[in-house]
């Protein structure tokens, strides 16, 4: 499989595109043909040593982590949607049987138990939240520092 955005090779059952982020559940995510390659382009002629040479371009140290940052955020939210689709469901089939339980003592347990089983995915919901939280306020920091180092490269 490659991503059809990107044309990078993708591993059976992935998600997410390792290269570029991009989903590969969505249709039309995944070909199962490699991009055509692209004919290389002529290396650039060097201009010679001394006046007016450039220096070589510094890589960007902040890239990959926030790419790996912006993954790792796409891949929670979507199990986070997960947890609330469980809910929701749980939460139908009480609504939808609930009209059938009589008033009083079985309704409150039948609402006890509709609780019980919203317990877990409730607990994930909040932890899954809190690690996006967490991994979101790491890639602004990472994005300032990214910002700081780039003003920093324009005035060498």
């Amino acid at each position: 499989m490659f991503c059809a955005k990107c044309g990078a090779p993708a591993p059976d059952g992935a998600r997410f595109c390792q290269n570029c982020g991009a989903p590969l559940t969505t249709p039309g995510g995944v070909t199962h043909q490699q991009y055509p390659l692209q004919q290389p382009m002529p290396a650039p002629q060097r201009p010679p040593r001394g006046v007016g040479a450039r220096q070589p371009k510094a890589q960007n140290p902040y890239r990959e982590r926030i790419a790996e940052l912006r993954l790792q955020i796409k891949q929670l939210k979507l199990y986070l949607r997960q947890a609330n689709q469980q809910m929701s469901s749980t939460r139908l089939g009480y609504y939808e049987t609930a009209m059938f339980v009589p008033e009083g003592m079985l309704r409150k347990g039948y609402k006890l138990f509709e609780d019980w089983r919203l317990l877990g995915p409730q607990q994930q919901r909040q932890r899954l939240q809190q690690q996006i939280m967490q991994l979101e306020q790491e890639l602004l920091g990472l994005q300032q520092a990214q910002e700081q180092w780039k003003q920093q490269q324009q005035q060498q």
